[in-house]
């Protein structure tokens, strides 16, 4: 190979890269100027707003969701949450994958209150962790579903995170179809903001 062919070929690897790199800008420059997809609905309460994945479906202020205790009280109730996949499973109504809301209360009884709400729900004790969050104090509660009944999840995962006495409390179904992902459920905890 002589130099002025190495040269030609260098000129022709340089023009074949800058003209890819420009067409991988041209491809960004349009995903970015078409807008980020579909936005969901928010939810606010307690002078805190939600961001939530398209298709929840907020319920009016007043409907309340609630898990009774063994004794048949409520454990643990939120008004006004907003459902995950509503219709989930068109053999049970009012079905979902999962639901958020906003509650006040002490971080600590909350945690104890859902606990006790859920393992009476699914037949199992909940295994409680503490997670690291960037604001204010999070605890994440994971049961094994021990109930059988149409269209139940292996596992059900509720996530609480408190700042300044408001809580948002996340509950959803875990490894099975339709369910919201663990990205798409951080997403919906970091959205979290004060008015």
């Amino acid at each position: 190979m002589t130099a002025r062919s190495l040269v030609w070929l260098l000129a022709a690897l340089t023009v074949g890269l800058v003209l890819c790199t420009a067409a991988l800008l041209a491809g960004d420059w349009r995903a970015r100027a078409s807008g980020p997809g579909p936005a969901g609905p928010a939810l606010e309460r307690h002078g805190l707003v939600v961001r939530l994945p398209p298709g929840t479906e907020v319920l009016a202020p007043g409907e309340r969701l609630l898990y009774r205790g063994d004794d048949g009280r409520v454990a643990a109730s939120v008004a006004g949450a907003a459902l995950l996949v509503p219709g989930a499973c068109p053999d049970v109504p009012g079905s979902s994958r999962g639901f958020v809301g906003v509650v006040r209360g002490d971080h600590a009884e909350l945690v104890r209150s859902w606990s006790r709400g859920l393992a009476a729900a699914v037949g199992s004790t909940p295994t409680p962790s503490e997670v690291d969050a960037p604001v204010g104090r999070r605890t994440d509660l994971e049961v094994v579903v021990g109930v059988d009944a149409p269209c139940q999840p292996p596992r059900v995962r509720a996530s609480l995170l408190t700042r300044s006495g408001v809580t948002v409390v996340l509950v959803r179904d875990v490894g099975v179809a339709g369910a919201i992902d663990d990205a798409t459920a951080e997403l919906v905890l970091a959205s979290t903001q004060f008015r």
